[in-house]
């Protein structure tokens, strides 16, 4: 495996297919290259196993992303190879079109994004000795149902592994993977000030392991936070990892973080959000589980920066960009809450797609906490584009968002223009998943990056594809 004739030319459409996308097309090359390969050669995710001594998938609902990231700049600060599908294209042609544009002989560590409706597949190629799983939300429901379905699908997939999960403690599906007697290692965030009594939107408020409802101390976001069953008796188990101190540093916290080895250390994470105080705690968790020496983790994670719309900062002459990928009820309440504590003077951007990426139904703008907007300080004006921007705008008139600041414009570059202009300090982006991308390049094409051609070539490529 790995020498065979089909190999080779499966490499070598992959690679060409890449050069096609990056050279002419001026684009990504995230996951095409890899569904090429693949068809050539279904078992080249084989050779990715293989060619990389040691393992860890990165899975769950929100966060794979960015713990994958900054996993994988914690282990290559240290010196160590790394292949890593960075661009979020966690399906199984985008683990293969990471290897493909970055085709090295072997790698120390593969450190990989999985999708939840792939991880199946994934595992049957590339067999993970640590897997992290981040928590269960209610995700594009058309493509993969209730979260309990989730929950069970990567459940069967573990059963046969033979690997170390990395849990979050706080989230009571998660923690139930004990069950599966692998060697558990368990990660949370405790009490803070963000914390509250208040039960918001959740997920899953019944037991996992006796279905009566669950009582909880506090909720961090979501259904994360401190429970306990009062019939069975299941409650979180002891986190071996936990932020114990979060403080809003503008921007991105000061975290206080502990093991059970080392009584307390202080680090600086530079991304808002309570739910990115989960992702830095489970990308430590795993680094010091991995061996990783802790004082340079922690001053490698200082050094973090981050790309792709997970709060990707673009600094034009007269105010900074923010770019936030929303996708999910919670997500999207819980951006808004993090955005409540930035002061500045400040205009939103929203765009909604609707594509088969994003989630054909949308009806998840419905569940999401936007009246978190309410709390959200010296906010001008919001607009929304995108394919579905008059629902976003809808959903924001009936949270009681003021009409006068409510403003449509379905063409996104002409919507960028408008919310550029405005005489605020920050501009807010929150696209859904496939605006991400086209957000981004019309950001880049007016600090001089680029041409926009070729994005809205792209796009209408897209289109075309997607009335057929």
């Amino acid at each position: 495996m790995g020498n065979s004739l089909r190999y080779h030319m499966a490499v070598l459409a992959g690679k060409t297919t890449s050069f096609i996308l990056k050279k002419v097309l001026k684009g990504e090359a995230s996951a095409m290259p890899g569904k090429v390969a693949m068809k050539i050669d279904p078992h080249i995710l084989q050779v990715v196993n293989q060619r990389c001594q040691k393992k860890i998938l990165v899975t769950g609902t929100n966060g794979k992303t960015t713990t994958t990231n900054l996993l994988s700049h914690i282990i290559s600060s240290q010196g160590l190879r790394v292949l890593s599908n960075l661009r979020g294209a966690n399906m199984p042609q985008g683990l293969v079109s990471s290897f493909l544009n970055d085709l090295d002989g072997e790698y120390d560590w593969g450190v990989f994004e999985v999708d939840e409706g792939s991880f199946q597949e994934v595992v049957k190629g590339v067999k993970p000795d640590y897997v992290v799983v981040t928590n269960f939300f209610r995700d594009q429901l058309d493509r993969y149902g209730e979260i309990e379905k989730a929950f069970q699908d990567i459940s069967d997939a573990l059963e046969p592994l033979d690997t170390t999960l990395i849990l979050n403690a706080d989230d009571p599906l998660v923690s139930n993977f004990k069950n599966l007697k692998k060697r558990n290692i368990f990660y949370g965030v405790g009490k803070n000030q963000f914390s509250n009594q208040e039960e918001g939107v959740i997920e899953s408020r019944f037991c996992p392991s006796c279905a009566s409802r669950l009582e909880y101390d506090y909720f961090n976001y979501g259904q994360l936070g401190s429970y306990y069953c009062n019939q069975c008796g299941f409650t979180n188990p002891h986190r071996k990892y936990e932020i114990t101190r979060v403080e809003y540093a503008d921007p991105g916290y000061h975290l206080s973080f502990k093991t059970e080895n080392v009584k307390s250390m202080d680090l600086d994470f530079s991304y808002d959000g309570i739910f990115n105080t989960y992702n830095c705690c489970a990308a430590l968790a795993a680094a010091l589980e991995m061996g990783l020496e802790g004082e340079k983790v922690i001053e490698s994670i200082g050094g973090f920066e981050y790309y792709l719309g997970r709060m990707e900062s673009f600094q034009f002459p007269d105010k900074l960009v923010k770019v936030v990928l929303v996708k999910n009820p919670i997500g999207l309440g819980e951006v808004l809450r993090s955005l409540s504590l930035d002061e500045k003077v400040k205009s939103l951007l929203m765009v909604l797609n609707d594509n088969p990426a994003d989630g054909t139904d949308i009806s998840w703008i419905w569940d999401a906490q936007v009246e978190n907007i309410l709390q959200v300080k010296n906010l001008e004006r919001i607009y929304f584009s995108g394919r579905r921007a008059e629902d976003m705008a809808l959903r924001l008139k009936y949270a009681d968002q003021p009409p006068a600041t409510l403003k449509v414009d379905y063409g996104m570059d002409s919507a960028l223009e408008k919310v550029l202009n405005e005489d605020v300090e920050i501009v807010y982006i929150l696209p859904t998943y496939t605006a991400v991308f086209h957000i981004r390049e019309l950001l880049i094409a007016r600090m001089g990056g680029s041409s926009k051609f070729m994005s809205y070539l792209r796009e209408s490529l897209k289109n075309l594809k997607l009335k057929r």
